[in-house]
């Protein structure tokens, strides 16, 4: 096949798929990212500070513990805009980096928009959690942890999922490819030892601190985010997935 390929004129040989290749909205997605946390670091302290006094998440804004002065309504926004902020470059490029690969796949097999209502779904509930965990507490949460939790978590029925392979484009036998049934996932092996692998890397990040800051004032991962974040993007793959699973990676 290959010395036949050779001696083919280049119009007529077939064109190698790439490897890689994410759809148009996981690169906007984090070019938003990179843009938003380039203009605050040039825009100058003031500016930063004021950011997360706007946008970032603080469960004592909700009450419950000490008072502190905040902007009328920023508590419910900052649901979903503290996953605009990140606290550091490591911080923001870990998160950058996770979004591309597993955003990726989310995005190919639920297309654009489901795939953004599925990451502010996640980063919704990922904020929620770490409210029900440190209600009343002055923490600062920023970053994408929770959105890039969900669609790690929305990814693993996708990639273990029947009739799935890579391609330059979306094809497949619609009757045939589809992720994985709740049940399905329960017993796979595979899919439940990425969970596992990604339970432990979650915990040992939160007690470390090493992918970056997650609690600006605790310098400390926000693995209650991550927590919170994965289950609801594995949830939400199930509410907002085709019945019967029409898109092939």
């Amino acid at each position: 096949m290959q010395a036949v390929a050779d001696h083919m004129p280049e119009a007529e040989k077939p064109a190698a798929p790439p490897v890689f290749q994410a759809p148009l909205v996981v690169p906007l997605t984090i070019t938003v990212l990179v843009a938003i946390h380039v203009a605050l670091w040039l825009a100058g302290e003031s500016w930063r500070v004021w950011s997360l006094y706007a946008f970032a998440f603080i469960p004592a804004r909700f009450g419950g513990g000490e008072a502190i002065p905040f902007i009328q309504g920023s508590q419910y926004w900052s649901l979903i805009t503290h996953a605009f902020l990140h606290g550091d470059a490591a911080h923001l490029s870990f998160n950058c980096l996770w979004l591309l690969i597993f955003g990726t796949v989310v995005a190919r097999y639920l297309g654009a928009l489901r795939f953004l209502v599925l990451a502010g779904a996640s980063a919704v509930v990922g904020a929620l959690a770490m409210l029900a965990l440190h209600w009343g507490e002055v923490s600062i949460m920023v970053g994408a942890s929770g959105a890039v939790s969900g669609l790690t978590a929305a990814a693993v029925p996708i990639m273990y999922g029947r009739g799935m392979r890579w391609g330059s484009k979306l094809a497949g036998d619609p009757g045939h490819a589809r992720h994985l049934s709740p049940a399905e996932f329960m017993s796979n092996r595979n899919a439940l030892l990425f969970a596992a692998v990604w339970l432990a890397i979650t915990l040992y990040s939160g007690a470390t601190g090493w992918t970056g800051n997650g609690y600006l004032d605790q310098a400390t991962i926000a693995w209650e985010a991550h927590i919170g974040g994965f289950i609801a993007g594995l949830a939400a793959l199930y509410i907002l997935a085709p019945r019967r699973g029409a898109m092939a990676l």
